[in-house]
């Protein structure tokens, strides 16, 4: 058997993990609020979910670009880039499948009803604006519904506050890559704002692996626009609405070629271009009644996904044009009631109708309904117990209804610095649009996909919280998978499969300027069917990161991120690697930041994909202007 070592294993230990850093002079951080794990503001400490949170502070001291580099560094997440920025990327979590993790910008549904699976494709999604990302790990059927049965990633983007400010940044770098961004954000008596506004291009590498023989490199093109704003005219009323929209072109790569040296790999394809356009909105209301013990929101959200592939190149095998449009419109209603300090009850309505609509195969426009009922109760014992009771009853016009539960739970131990937390619950998906009606591929007599999920854990914390480690076990069975078989290759529920390990993490501030902190994941996936592991589910992960203060005005990150040998598509292999990526900045007054950064240090060759590329060492540097 081959053996794989990671370098950073005797620093790994995650699970549910907070990274913030220790506040001055060695006190607790003050607490974290997050909405994820209730589906409103709530305690981190009280919560028995395991939920990572990413803060706007951590995105700026890591200067990555775009939203899945830095899922990169959460335990029991696997992200998997096909060839670069700009290239197709998945997010699995805990070895659910990519879309089975629901995805949110400020409550706004992301998933893509026209993907074959209703996956949210991180391949356009930038930093810009973003307050802080909420990764929820486990099925959460009960509160969000389909798509959540493994898991959530909410995206909370920046409200405006304070006097009115102005920023513009500029960076470029390897690959003949640079980005523009501008921002404007503030208050104005009842009123806030937030936006922002970027561009970004780069001429990239060879999607299909140059060092396989590809020399073409594959150029990508971003525009991103950010905007939110609120308008609160009583302490007990406010309104708000928020808007996003993504665009992004590219040159393509043909995923399965006739590579003679590595069989199954992709190839150059020199005409071959994608395009998508997404467009995320919602508007609400919320307002508190009875001396806000019950509180209301009332929200519209629509999304939309546009995907156009052009190919006019002869020498491929076939036609790989194609044009996808999904939409999704969803209305909620939810209620808070504060019936004791102790307890919490909450109930809402939802109803969404989502449509596909596509030429290019012949499936026209089709679409469907789902209403969602939900009700969860949270009740508190002598502020050390914290339990969480949830249900849902779901119908969808054509898959029929299901009914999904969830019960957490979280003890804190105040004497000794020690929590200990559990989850335990069901979840569902129903099949896409395109698995229903897809020629020569839907079946219209498809079930949804079900999960039982249960995890259970601790944490502890030494030293007045300087010193903090945690460890969480994990069990996913997931049933009535769907999928295309032979000999007619039609989507049928036919597959089972399993997901088990361990989630572990440290963090240690042993000076008040310097952060170190890891994690490490074990996952054993089994497709039930054939034996074998999940494809594109490494068994072992790990990341290790240390951040230093100095100058009062200067920072330094360096991260390390190490990803086991895994199974990929039609039999192949990926092998295991490490990487090293390192970055600073230093404020040079009240208006003025340059930052710079490397990926990739020790110029590592690595794969995420089979027959893929990915960056050698490159690198970066920029400018921020505030005023």
């Amino acid at each position: 058997m081959k053996r794989t070592y990671f370098p950073i294993l005797f620093l790994s230990l995650s699970a549910h993990s907070v990274f913030v850093f220790a506040a001055e002079d060695a006190v607790p951080e003050l607490e974290t609020m997050i909405v994820t794990a209730n589906r409103y503001e709530s305690s981190e400490r009280e919560s028995g979910t395991s939920i990572t949170v990413i803060t706007a502070d951590e995105i700026k001291k890591r200067q990555l670009l775009t939203v899945a580099d830095i899922m990169r560094l959460v335990p029991g997440l696997d992200v998997i880039n096909s060839g670069g920025m700009g290239r197709m990327t998945n997010v699995y979590t805990r070895g659910a499948g990519s879309g089975q993790t629901l995805v949110l910008i400020d409550q706004v549904e992301m998933n893509d009803p026209a993907s074959p699976v209703g996956s949210f494709d991180f391949a356009n999604l930038m930093v810009d604006n973003i307050e802080r990302i909420e990764i929820l790990r486990g099925g959460e059927s009960a509160l969000y519904g389909s798509e959540a049965i493994g898991g959530v990633i909410n995206i909370v983007t920046k409200k405006g506050q304070g006097a009115p400010k102005f920023g513009l940044s500029a960076q470029g770098g390897s690959y003949d890559t640079f980005k523009v961004l501008g921002t404007a954000s503030g208050e104005l008596d009842d009123f806030n704002y937030s936006t922002t506004a970027s561009t970004t291009e780069t001429h990239g590498f060879s999607a299909a692996d140059s060092l396989w023989g590809n020399p073409e490199r594959d150029w990508y093109r971003n525009a991103t626009f950010d905007g939110r704003a609120g308008y609160k005219p009583l302490d007990e009323l406010d309104f708000g609405v928020n808007l996003r929209y993504n665009h992004g072109k590219n040159a393509l790569d043909y995923m399965l070629g006739n590579n003679p040296v590595h069989p199954n790999a992709p190839v150059d394809a020199l005409h071959y271009t994608g395009t998508t356009g997404e467009l995320f909105t919602r508007g609400f209301t919320h307002f508190k009644l009875l001396d806000n013990l019950w509180e209301q929101t009332l929200g519209v959200g629509y999304s939309e996904t546009n995907r156009d592939y052009s190919n006019w190149d002869p020498s491929l095998p076939y036609d790989l044009s194609g044009d996808y449009l999904g939409m999704k419109l969803k209305g909620d209603w939810q209620h808070i009631f504060h019936l004791h300090k102790d307890n919490t009850l909450m109930l809402g309505l939802e109803n969404e109708e989502d449509w596909l609509e596509n030429q290019s195969e012949g499936i026209g426009t089709k679409s469907f309904n789902t209403q969602g009922y939900y009700l969860s109760d949270k009740f508190t014992l002598f502020d050390r117990s914290f339990t969480t009771a949830s249900v849902r009853y779901a119908e969808n016009n054509i898959s029929g209804s299901k009914v999904t539960w969830s019960l957490t739970e979280a003890v804190l131990i105040d004497e000794t610095g020690s929590k200990l937390k559990g989850n335990i619950g069901t979840g569902f998906k129903v099949p896409t649009l395109y698995e229903l009606y897809a020629p020569f591929f839907g079946n219209r007599d498809l079930k949804p996909e079900t999960s039982l999920n249960w995890d259970v854990g601790f944490e502890q914390g030494f030293l007045n919280q300087t010193i903090q480690f945690g460890a969480t076990f994990f069990s996913n069975q997931f049933n009535n998978l769907i999928q295309a078989a032979p000999p007619l290759w039609i989507a049928e529920n036919i597959n089972s499969a399993t997901a088990k390990g361990v989630e572990a993490f440290f963090q240690v501030t042993p000076i008040e300027d310097l952060m170190l902190r890891g994690n490490y994941t074990y996952n054993n996936t089994l497709d039930e069917d054939t034996g074998e592991p999940l494809v594109n589910r490494p068994r072992n992960k790990g990341n290790f990161e240390a951040n230093y203060r100095f100058l009062k005005d200067a920072d330094v990150n360096f991260m390390v991120i190490a990803v086991g040998e895994k199974d990929g598509v039609l039999g192949t292999r990926v092998p295991a690697y490490a990487i090293a990526n390192l970055a600073g900045s230093y404020q040079v007054n009240p208006y003025v930041k340059l930052f710079a950064r490397i990926d990739n240090l020790f110029d590592k060759q690595f794969q995420e994909v089979y027959g893929y590329g990915t960056t050698r060492i490159a690198g970066f540097g920029g400018v921020t202007l505030t005023y």
